[in-house]
């Protein structure tokens, strides 16, 4: 890819090279830039105010999702003359956890497909002219992984766990109201809220589909007999071992403290309810098609 100005070309870009920095509660993607000014450029003109967005490609015919701004390093400004070549440039993306998270989903396993749009203005003889161009960029298995160590993020085995859905007069519609609620929040970030709201999402599933009786006699059965115990008896003793989990949501300690859940707890709990709930609805809908 390369600017132009006044139908000249001014300056080819070249991605050299991706590595990672770690840093606190975020990382940053770096991408190393070269700038070549070719010998036919115009001379006299000056490339300024670089800017890069980052896109990620999908599934072939969809639109690339939209990933962050990468900033210059330091700022640069390229003029079109002899000893400029190359200009090389580092482009800092910030990360979040969420979105290593999200980029390791929409990767599948498969390599990294970046889509590059870089900008700048180019100020010459006729004036001031922005700057525009696109390239494709592909990181493949190793290179990512390489990334990903110098990240330093945590490493996530994705699996997808449908969120449950029902109609608004179903038995079990504030139970499934509630682990989409718990969803919002661990998106938005709070971990409470979510451990919270799977808590009142067991407690609503056992009540509303009638299995609160079985729930209670599974957990005792848990400690006298549970070798005996039939799958569904299980089930029922993992929803009563989630719902003593997350009591402690409700709850202060002796300094008044509330208890702390973690992103961890939340991802975990929200994984469980999910099931439990889902499972619960679909004995519910069985039983009264």
């Amino acid at each position: 890819m390369s600017f132009s100005y006044n139908g000249y070309s001014v300056a080819d870009i070249e991605v050299t090279g991706v590595f990672g920095r770690a840093g606190v509660g975020a990382s940053l993607l770096c991408l190393s830039i070269a700038f070549h000014v070719p010998e036919t450029a115009l001379a006299e003109v000056r490339l300024r105010n670089f800017q890069l967005r980052i896109n990620v490609e999908g599934d072939a015919g969809k639109v690339p999702s939209f990933l962050g701004f990468a900033e210059p390093e330091v700022p640069l400004e390229l003029a079109t003359k002899n000893g400029q070549n190359p200009r090389r440039l580092i482009f800092e993306l910030p990360l979040a956890e969420g979105q290593l998270f999200a980029l390791e989903k929409m990767r599948g396993g498969d390599d990294l497909h970046l889509k590059l749009r870089f900008t700048a203005l180019a100020d010459g003889p006729t004036g001031v002219w922005p700057q525009q161009d696109e390239i494709s960029f592909r990181l493949n298995l190793s290179e990512w992984a390489k990334v990903l160590k110098e990240l330093q993020g945590p490493e996530y085995m994705v699996i997808g766990i449908p969120l449950p859905k029902s109609t608004q007069d179903h038995a079990l519609a504030e139970a499934v109201g509630r682990i989409r609620r718990a969803h919002a929040h661990l998106v938005d970030g709070r971990f409470d809220a979510v451990v919270s709201e799977c808590r009142l999402a067991i407690e609503s599933t056992g009540l509303a589909a009638g299995e609160q009786p079985a729930i209670t006699v599974a957990a005792k059965k848990m400690n006298a007999a549970k070798r005996e115990m039939t799958k569904l008896e299980r089930e029922f003793a993992l929803q009563e071992a989630v719902r003593h989990y997350t009591q402690l949501a409700h709850h202060v300690n002796e300094r008044g403290a509330a208890e702390y859940y973690s992103r961890d707890d939340a991802n975990m709990l929200l994984a469980i309810a999910a099931a439990l709930v889902s499972a619960a609805l679909a004995r519910v809908s069985h039983q009264n098609p």
